[in-house]
């Protein structure tokens, strides 16, 4: 599995945590490959836009020192693209900052 992370959603939570950059990065890689294999059961769908053709899902994750966040992802075949993280619990607000996010922005997998 081939995960990117978007600059535009994922820059100032990464530069909040850059000391904890990896470790998040991988913990996250981790979460979606096991809501892949059990047939994302906690995962729902965050955005009618879609990514390529994608659906754009969302979960909460415990990121431990980081915190709980919620993370915005697509998936098409072996390619994972994470769209934004944040730590905006409250899903209304959360929705708001995602359709922020996708505004103007041009997404396909593997191209970051």
């Amino acid at each position: 599995m081939k995960v990117t992370y978007d600059r535009t959603g994922c820059k100032s939570f990464f530069k909040k945590h850059k000391n904890l950059h990896s470790v998040i990065e991988k913990m996250i890689q981790q979460a979606i490959q096991v809501q892949l294999e059990t047939g994302m059961s906690k995962v729902k769908i965050a955005s009618p836009v879609r990514i390529v053709g994608q659906s754009i899902y969302e979960f909460r994750l415990n990121l431990k020192q980081a915190g709980s966040v919620r993370v915005a992802f697509a998936v098409k075949d072996e390619q994972i693209l994470v769209v934004l993280i944040t730590s905006n619990l409250q899903k209304d607000s959360f929705s708001r900052e995602l359709e922020t996010t996708l505004k103007g922005s041009h997404y396909a997998f593997g191209s970051r």
